[in-house]
């Protein structure tokens, strides 16, 4: 076997003979993670252990979103089916959100379908609302403003912080390398968060003004309750 990644939590590995062949093998059962990509069929043909500890599926190819060097309309407009279809779920069946998403936990499969595979961010929802029992760090996922404007512990935020977090991300993709960087670098910056910087990278991508971009901004709205995602 040849493992191609692994972190504290998982490792993925493929065969020696068979390198269609992947194996995804989590520290702890993960029984939702797993379901979200199993019951939506985003990993069709998938098997899953009876301990929820190992993930077996068929693909042409596994990366890690950190080495998907492509950056287009149209690998973002994948993104946005995938990974909407993963939390959908999440948030539909199994009441749960992401707290935020992170660009290392992310891979990329046949270079189409995008799968966010950290399990310490898997919240529970309640009334809208997810706990916040520990304190996080700006450079563990991309943070939501009210994540950053919490004083005291334990809290409750809208679970729509997860919504924030992905129009980010697909902010952050849609942006040439160059300018992505300086904007995570600015983000990182900010005590008070200021809308204002959102829009003006917005306004940089070549085909603004489309339901890609549109969307995106919905996720980005300042108050959680009103953000969406929406493509249409």
């Amino acid at each position: 076997m040849i493992e191609l990644y692994s972190n504290d939590n998982l490792k993925i590995i493929t065969g020696t003979e068979n390198k269609n062949l992947f194996r995804i093998e989590f520290n702890y059962p993960a029984p939702l993670l797993i379901n979200s990509l199993i019951k939506t069929k985003i990993i069709r043909g998938a098997t899953c252990s009876d301990n929820y500890k190992i993930l077996i599926f068929k693909a042409y190819s596994v990366k890690m979103f950190d080495d998907y060097k492509y950056r287009s309309i149209y690998s973002v407009a994948n993104m946005v089916d995938t990974l909407t279809t993963q939390l959908k779920y999440m948030i539909e069946v199994d009441c749960c959100a992401f707290l935020g998403y992170n660009t290392k936990n992310i891979i990329v499969i046949d270079d189409k379908k995008f799968v966010f595979l950290d399990c310490d961010l898997i919240k529970e929802i309640n009334e809208d609302k997810i706990m916040i029992t520990t304190k996080f760090n700006k450079t563990d996922f991309f943070f939501s403003p009210e994540l950053e404007n919490i004083n005291n512990l334990p809290t409750n935020i809208h679970y729509k912080t997860s919504y924030f977090s992905l129009g980010y991300l697909l902010l952050y993709m849609l942006l040439k390398e160059e300018t992505a960087i300086s904007l995570y670098k600015e983000y990182l910056s900010l005590k008070n968060f200021d809308y204002n910087i959102l829009n003006k990278y917005l306004n940089t991508i070549s085909f603004k003004n489309t339901k890609l971009t549109f969307l995106i901004s919905r996720c980005l709205v300042e108050e959680p309750e009103k953000r969406s995602i929406l493509f249409i």
